[in-house]
This record gives C-alpha cells, structure tokens and sequence, in this order.
C-alpha cells in the first residue's frame, strides 16, 4: 500500500441494531453492552475478555470500573454458577491486553481493504474532506499532532491516540507513521469505543500509561 493511494470508500449499513441491555456482574445495573466488557469462562475456568461479542459460550458483562473490578469475582462466580478466580489486576491486564489486539485487528483490516490514508498530511486531509471519520495518532508522534489538519481533527474529537509510530507502521508496511486516517464508519466506530475502553481501563488500574494525543513539540514528523 502507498502513501499517495486513496481508500476505497465504506459507508456504515443504514440501518442500526439495537441490541438488548445487560446487567453488570459487578454493580447489578443494567446497561448497553457496548458500555461493559463481555467475559467468557474457558474450560480450564479462566476469564476471557470478548470485546467483540463474536465468541461462544456463556458470557458475562462488567463495566470497567474499580467499583466493578472489585465485585467482578462474586459475580461472575454467580453467573456462572461455579468458582472463578480472578482479581481486579487479572481484569485490568486482560482487558488492556484485548483492547489493544481488538485496535490492532480492526487496523490491519482497514490496512487489507484500502480504508486508510496513510500520514498526517493525508489522513488530515481526507478528515476535513469528511473521507475519513477518525484520525488515530501515535502516542509519540508529537510533530505529526501539531500539523495543522491533525490538530483540527483533534479538536472536534475526530482523534484518538493508541501505538507507536513503528506499530503505526508496521500495519501499512512502513517502518513509522504517525497518522492514521480510517475511511470506513463502522471500524472508525469500532477503534474509538476500543480505544476509550482501554483508557477507562487504564485510568482504572492506575497505569501510567501515556494516552494523551501528543502534543505540538517538534516541527517534523519522522
């Protein structure tokens, strides 16, 4: 894939499912599904975290809160009718680690059908142009978040920060990118809920993870 190559153009099915509320097995609340995690229990009894909802077997919903994390084992223990070991920690670990392999299968995706614009120039161009829907930033690509077009996606909310350029690139083939632009609505969507996930997450856990958008420190992008 080139630089210089324009995406194909995707748009999102008109119509939208409306899928039926859950109940947390944390707080006991209910609530839409894309606002929880959804936990599966592998034969050995391990937790699985199912960001997708595609896998099979018996699964669980948690919001990702330390309120929740706490109470996650008495409740899945319920659910499932059998002792599940786990600790707020494990939760925190598995669902940080399925976010970011979640974020970057919907990338490799977009990479395979052409639904990306490839750097900042580019990808902030197609965002103004309304070609792309999000705009995803490397956490260390400082210069690329001050390019003007970037900076104006990240102030309407049309960013979000995940990776490094290197892992940035090595989606597309490149050795680092620092902007990625997705073209196709339902894994802009996809990448955004993922991507607050793994922030709330995060905040959580008390990581010290970086998941600010880079800010303007440099005057290029390498």
């Amino acid at each position: 894939m080139s630089s210089d190559a324009a995406p194909r153009s995707h748009q999102s099915p008109g119509a939208k499912h409306v899928a039926s509320r859950r109940t947390c097995v944390g707080c006991g609340r209910g609530d839409e599904p894309e606002a929880m995690v959804r936990l599966i229990i592998s034969p050995a009894g391990e937790v699985a975290v199912d960001l997708a909802g595609g896998r099979f077997g018996r699964g669980a919903h948690l919001h990702a809160t330390p309120a929740c994390f706490a109470l996650a084992q008495r409740g899945l223990s319920k659910s499932f009718r059998r002792p599940v070991q786990t600790s707020p920690r494990d939760l925190v670990a598995a669902i940080s680690a399925a976010t970011d392999k979640r974020i970057q299968g919907l990338l490799s995706s977009a990479a395979r059908s052409k639904w990306l614009y490839i750097g900042a120039e580019m990808a902030g161009g197609a965002f103004e142009n309304g070609q792309a829907h999000l705009l995803v930033v490397a956490r260390d690509a400082a210069a690329a978040a001050s390019v003007g077009r970037v900076m104006h996606a990240i102030a309407q909310g049309g960013a979000v920060a995940w990776g490094t350029k290197e892992e940035l690139g090595s989606l597309v083939g490149k050795s680092e990118v620092g902007v990625l632009g997705i073209s196709s609505q339902p894994i802009a969507a996809a990448v955004r809920s993922a991507v607050m996930m793994a922030n709330g997450v995060a905040e959580s856990g008390g990581s010290a993870r970086e998941e600010r958008l880079p800010g303007a420190m440099a005057t290029e992008d390498r």
